[in-house]
């Protein structure tokens, strides 16, 4: 994705994956047994979802376990690849030998870039796999922007994405350029922060909060449990729209975040348009998309309990 030329053997036997969100793409393509060990933040309680899709996760060795993951511990696995999502990291893992990319993106072209760069390097089935899910987020993309097309601009709503990564504060959002500006505009709705920021977990005041007013408030992220309870608990946001009218919303969460890199964001672009939009997508019930995605692109087979609690945007089937 940094525009790099890379040799890889030809058959791709071992990987090591050190981008969480990647991970959850591997699964995507049925490439999890070719992982030989996993980055240890994976083992996290905050990422139980994954685990439980795929529990190599948990048996598998680790690297990474002071945050860093370092040449040195890659060259004693000496797998056949390694994905990052850091340029630098990659050059550095290329310079000891090792063969690396850098799969990094922040829109969905550069999800369907990663995610076919990605199945061509592994080989086997995981092209044929790629080019199918590409298609399902490309006709869920077509079938909103149908739906919505008689929606005039005056009428949409502004959305305010809480970003929730950190879940310490309801001030952290994201702004121009991102994955959260582009889902929110797919789903027929206005950026709250569009024109005032760019990127990805940039901190507003709570004035310019209070100024934008939105009417919508999605809520995302790892720890979004704790950021939704620090905006509702914020006495000087109380009299926010969003919170008055009740559309405080958490997004949902599985094997990733719906609202950032992994490939259910597929499933977000319609689970957000629903969301502002009820009445044009009253047909699509998002228990069983989510259960027919799991079943068809993940190769799991997902309770329905379990399904509800990705919705209601707990990070664990018992999670908050």
């Amino acid at each position: 994705m940094a525009g790099v030329e890379v040799e890889v053997p030809a058959e791709v036997k071992s990987i090591v994956n050190t981008w969480p969100s990647s991970n959850q793409l591997m699964i995507l393509l049925g490439a999890t047994e070719k992982q030989i060990a996993y980055f240890a933040t994976l083992q996290k309680p905050s990422f139980t979802w994954m685990q439980t899709v795929n529990p190599l996760i948990l048996e598998k060795p680790t690297v990474g376990l002071e945050g860093t993951v370092t040449a040195e511990e890659l060259l004693a696995l000496n797998p056949d690849l390694v994905i990052t999502s850091s340029e630098k990291d990659a050059e550095a893992y290329r310079k000891a030998g090792l063969s690396a990319v850098c799969m990094m993106f922040n829109n969905f072209d550069g999800l369907k870039k990663s995610v076919t760069a990605t199945a061509e390097a592994l080989g086997d089935d995981a092209p044929a796999r790629a080019a199918a899910y590409i298609e399902y987020l490309d006709n869920n993309i077509r079938m909103v922007s149908e739906r919505l097309a008689d929606v005039a601009d005056a009428d949409k709503p502004i959305v305010y994405y809480l970003d929730g990564q950190q879940g310490k504060t309801p001030y952290l959002t994201s702004g121009n350029g991102t994955m959260q500006e582009e889902w929110i505009k797919m789903a027929g709705g206005k950026l709250a922060t569009d024109g005032l920021l760019s990127g990805m977990t940039k901190e507003i005041t709570p004035e310019q909060l209070l100024t934008l007013d939105p009417d919508y408030i999605l809520v995302g992220g790892l720890n979004q449990h704790t950021a939704y309870e620090a905006l509702m608990n914020d006495a000087a946001l109380s009299g926010l729209t969003a919170i008055k009218e009740n559309r405080v919303i958490r997004i949902p969460q599985g094997t990733f975040q719906w609202c950032r890199f992994g490939s259910e964001a597929a499933l977000q672009v319609v689970w957000a348009a629903k969301t502002l939009y009820p009445e044009k997508f009253e047909d699509i019930d998002m228990k069983e998309e989510t259960i027919a995605f799991y079943k068809k692109f993940l190769d799991y087979d997902l309770s329905d309990e379990y399904a509800e609690a990705i919705l209601a945007g707990k990070n664990s089937p018992t999670g908050k």
